[in-house]
């Protein structure tokens, strides 16, 4: 019986990974809605369809990268959310620290194979 648990922990991992397959497509385009809210804000030209497009990708990315087992992922795309929230054109001070986030977000969901 030891055995079970195991075997459902294998299974469990191999439907996330089929997931994560089948659903890369829409996350990388979530990045892309934030990149494109981080691209306008840093040039001082943020429209608010672009900050709530980011934002809700970003929402999005926090809800579900966790479940990937990428709970730093979703901490940081939470960060974004919550600074694209509150950006505007005016507030390009905070920019620097969201590409550090995006950057670094990126690079986690890169990350998994």
């Amino acid at each position: 019986m030891s055995e079970q648990p195991d075997s459902d922990g294998k299974e469990m991992e191999a439907l996330l990974q089929t997931l994560w397959k089948q659903n890369y497509g829409v996350l990388q385009e979530r990045l892309r809605l934030i990149r494109n809210a981080y691209d306008e804000l840093a040039a001082g030209s943020l429209d608010s369809q672009t900050r709530s497009e980011g934002e809700a990708a970003a929402h999005k990315l926090a809800g579900i990268l966790g479940t990937f087992g990428l709970p730093q992922g979703s901490a940081l795309a939470s960060k974004i959310e919550v600074s694209l929230g509150s950006a505007t054109a005016a507030e390009k001070s905070g920019a620097p620290q969201l590409q550090s986030w995006l950057e670094e977000l990126e690079a986690i969901v890169a990350s998994r194979p």
